[in-house]
């Protein structure tokens, strides 16, 4: 699959070896990297051994390449970042910061098209982050 993900700021590419790659800071000294798998839906992940999370954490997301901080100004915790699919086709992917909650959103043309893992469910009107 020829998927590339990228920093919504600097527009770089943060994946590679279908991994997605962020920066990642849970409190002032507790900073890494994290490895999420690039497929959505799949809730595979790692983690340097410098950042350690624990399920319920909020983890703050960066990019790694300028630094900006890829957190959603709307809802407490969440992050994104841009998807460009094998035919082109942009999307925001928009997901959860909190360790262990499965909740990813696929958003094209200001609209949630598709979301994903259990966690998802919670969220009634997801499209509130839609108009940042």
């Amino acid at each position: 699959m020829n998927v590339n993900y990228l920093c919504p700021h600097c527009r770089g590419a943060i994946n590679a070896l279908e991994n997605i790659i962020l920066a990642a800071r849970k409190k002032r000294k507790n900073t890494g990297l994290v490895l999420l798998h690039e497929d959505l839906g799949n809730y595979k992940s790692s983690f340097s051994a410098t950042l350690v999370v624990e399920p319920g954490d909020i983890v703050d997301f960066f990019c790694p390449l300028c630094h900006k901080s890829l957190n959603t100004r709307r809802g407490i915790h969440f992050a994104y970042y841009i998807r460009i699919d094998e035919s082109g086709n942009e999307s925001k992917i928009v997901i959860s910061r909190m360790y262990g909650e499965k909740a990813t959103f696929k958003i094209e043309d200001g609209k949630a098209v598709e979301s994903y893992g259990e966690c998802a469910r919670k969220y009634i009107d997801p499209e509130w982050f839609i108009k940042e």
